[in-house]
């Protein structure tokens, strides 16, 4: 089950990843015609490096973890 997790968790990072990729590409206009903001777009863009991908791999297990403890106990 844990390693489901971890799948699904990895292929969700790299979904974003290459999203992030996808997105630097897109021209002024269609950025404009699908209504994304200048500020939003290079927030994201500058998300779309190896070390955002890597930080996001490492984290967000420990994220989880921690959330999963104070479910449980409460």
């Amino acid at each position: 089950m844990i390693i489901i997790a971890l799948l699904k968790h990895f292929s969700s990072c790299f979904e974003r990843y290459k999203t992030r990729r996808k997105l630097s590409s897109l021209s002024h206009d269609l950025r404009k015609d699908l209504g994304i903001m200048q500020d939003s777009f290079e927030a994201e863009v500058g998300k779309g490096n190896v070390f955002t991908l890597i930080k996001e791999l490492i984290a967000a297990p420990h994220l989880a973890a921690a959330k999963k403890n104070r479910t449980e106990g409460e």
